[in-house]
Order: structure tokens, then C-alpha cells, then sequence
């Protein structure tokens, strides 16, 4: 596997978590929205045996739509996030562990928010200069198994 072909799926790792919590703040959002009402489902639920009024019925179901969606996206990519975590891990040097995981992986602040961060801010974090970083940065790659 090339050193581009190993960027690439490093980066996917924080698509996939982008993508999820993207899906997460849609449904929340969608929950939120509780003025939609269509003549369709009106009679759609008019027939059925739910209780409930037409904008309880429709979120209730929204939701569930929505929690099938963020399923399907989390089990697409688990294999994928599982082995990106295991090649950081298999890199010897701690310092080349620490650059990747903050440069693709990120961290989780105390509010629930991923951040990952730029080369100048992980020589900030690491002490060391920038030059360096790009340098361990290199050595990672190189030495990162095949994912």
C-alpha cells in the first residue's frame, strides 16, 4: 500500500465521524421540527391503529428512519474505524501514535466535539517545531502496517 493510498483512508476515519454526528444533528433538528404535516400523511395514519396526533406520529416515526440511517452508516464503517485504530496502534514510537491520532482521529472536548488539528498545532502540543512534526509525520507513514 502506498504512503497516498494510507493518507486516504486515515482521512476517511474523520469523514466517518463528520458524517455520523452530521446524521445525528439532522435528527435531532428533525425532532425539533414538529410543524410538518401533509394531507398524505394525515391519511396514511387517519386508518391506522397509532395514537396519537398526526405531528406525534410522523417525528415518531421520523426518528426511527433516523436511527436506522446512523445504524447503517455506523456498521459500514466500523470494520474500516477498527482497522485504522489498530494500525496506529502497531506503530512503535508513542510520539508517531500521538501525531496521527491528532491529526486524523482528533480529541473530544468536554462538550461532545471532535476537533482535529492542523501540523502547527500539533508542534505546539508535542513541543516540537514544525519541521520535526512533518518528519515524524513521514516516519509514521512509512512504518504505519497496511490497513
Amino acid at each position: 500500500m502506498t504512503i497516498e493510498e494510507k493518507k486516504q483512508l486515515l482521512r476517511k476515519y474523520g469523514e466517518i465521524e463528520d458524517r455520523i454526528e452530521q446524521l445525528r444533528r439532522a435528527k435531532e433538528s428533525s425532532r425539533r421540527c414538529d410543524e410538518y404535516q401533509s394531507p398524505e400523511f394525515e391519511e396514511k395514519i387517519k386508518g391506522s391503529r397509532d395514537k396519537g396526533s398526526v405531528v406525534e406520529i410522523t417525528a415518531e416515526k421520523r426518528a426511527i428512519d433516523w436511527d436506522k440511517l446512523i445504524k447503517k452508516e455506523l456498521e459500514q464503517f466500523c470494520d474500516l474505524r477498527i482497522r485504522i485504530e489498530r494500525a496506529i496502534n502497531s506503530l512503535e514510537d508513542l510520539t508517531q501514535q500521538r501525531l496521527l491520532r491528532l491529526l486524523y482521529l482528533g480529541e473530544i472536548d468536554e462538550y461532545g466535539d471532535r476537533t482535529r488539528f492542523g501540523f502547527a498545532e500539533i508542534s505546539q502540543i508535542l513541543c516540537y517545531s514544525e519541521r520535526q512534526i512533518f518528519r515524524i509525520y513521514k516516519k509514521a507513514l512509512i512504518n504505519l502496517q497496511d490497513i
